[in-house]
């Protein structure tokens, strides 16, 4: 009989793709079930062009699911479904209780989610390993025992054999279906660099003149840039390329996601802050280099399965200060965001291009402290 199974990721981008793994090993271990995925609208054609996906629930907590009366239309609907089983990445106390007013009979959630006595099998949340391993904890009694093998190898510490499972996912795009201006970009001969200066919080934000020096670097070496970025990151990519001649190309703000994705697939590498660029770079398997400010790969959201230097300034005592940055520095300094010279950053980027460094398991990097 097909189980029907419900899956609540996490609110962003980048949580969406770190779920990726827990949708192919569960069809790996169970290849008749269902998977319906719940997610806010804008995610919607992402999720759909995952041929593991079956169904899309659409919920715009803003809207639909607003208010006490708007839950419990919504969870009604939900019910209606007839789900056999709900796992919730998502530890708000609303998505608890949608799951328990849906009456999904069973409910799997983290123990130390908000509400989480609402849920069936509540499985405790590691501290320090990679967030793939902790989604995939939340499914582990419900996998194969060969997947459940593999999983347990990936918590122990030290090496660890790779293999292709549990590796991230993301949506490709033919080049002939990106536009024509992306496909210049993308064809020309003289290779290229992805650098991602945005970030959705400030100080996770590396410096601009950090970035424009491996800019530099990287052009007086014959290689092009090619800066990317949300429209919010306008003003920082513009900063980073001004001047810097015509093997500089800033797409900020001119890119769909599956565009952007097929830049970076097409890219010989990428320098990056903490944000959805530094997922995308993992799950596209390109080599990276990811500058940590205000927070810290040892939350568990660093590279996953490819080739990467971590880069930061640990000898801070306020560092890290929040787990998912902030909108300013809280001493004033802006100390972790400018004290990461690019000199370093763009050794790191030749080192990674010319050293044989080996991917051991899922999370393993090559870390440098500046």
């Amino acid at each position: 009989m097909t189980k029907r199974v419900l899956i609540v990721p996490k609110g962003y981008l980048g949580d969406l793709v770190l779920t990726s793994p827990v949708i192919e090993a569960l069809k790996a271990s169970s290849p008749d079930i269902h998977i319906t995925m719940l997610v806010p609208p804008q995610f919607v054609s992402f999720v759909k062009s995952d041929p593991l996906v079956d169904d899309v629930i659409v919920f715009d907590r803003r809207t639909i699911g607003k208010g006490w009366k708007g839950l419990k239309m919504f969870a009604r609907e939900v019910a209606a479904r007839r789900f056999d089983r709900a796992y919730s990445f998502h530890r708000s106390p609303r998505t608890s209780l949608l799951l328990w007013l849906a009456k999904v009979p069973e409910r799997i959630g983290y123990s130390d989610a908000i509400a989480s006595f609402l849920y069936t099998r509540r499985v405790e949340r590691s501290a320090r390993c990679h967030e793939v391993i902790r989604n995939l904890e939340l499914i582990s009694e419900d996998l194969s025992a060969e997947l459940q093998g593999e999983l347990e190898g990936l918590r122990r510490p030290g090496p660890n054999a790779v293999s292709e499972r549990f590796t991230l996912r993301v949506p490709r795009i033919e080049h002939d279906e990106v536009s024509e201006s992306i496909r210049t970009v993308v064809d020309d001969p003289k290779p290229y660099m992805v650098l991602s200066p945005g970030s959705a919080w400030e100080t996770k934000r590396w410096s601009t003149a950090g970035f424009r020096e491996v800019a530099a670097g990287l052009i007086a070496r014959g290689m092009r840039v090619v800066i990317v970025g949300a429209p919010d990151d306008s003003a920082a990519c513009q900063e980073v390329a001004a001047g810097l001649g015509p093997d500089v190309v800033n797409t900020c703000g001119r890119t769909s996601l599956l565009e952007l994705i097929h830049i970076i697939r097409c890219s010989q590498g990428v320098v990056c802050n903490d944000s959805l660029a530094l997922h995308l770079a993992s799950a596209t398997g390109r080599p990276t280099v990811v500058v940590y400010c205000a927070t810290s790969p040892l939350f568990g959201f660093g590279p996953w399965k490819n080739r990467a230097i971590v880069v930061e300034k640990t000898d801070l005592f306020c560092k890290p200060c929040r787990r998912h940055g902030s909108k300013s520095c809280p001493t004033g300094t802006n100390a972790c965001m400018e004290g990461v010279s690019g000199a370093t950053v763009l050794q790191a980027l030749l080192d990674l291009r010319s050293e044989d460094i080996r991917l051991r398991g899922g999370s393993s990097f090559k870390v440098i402290s500046s």
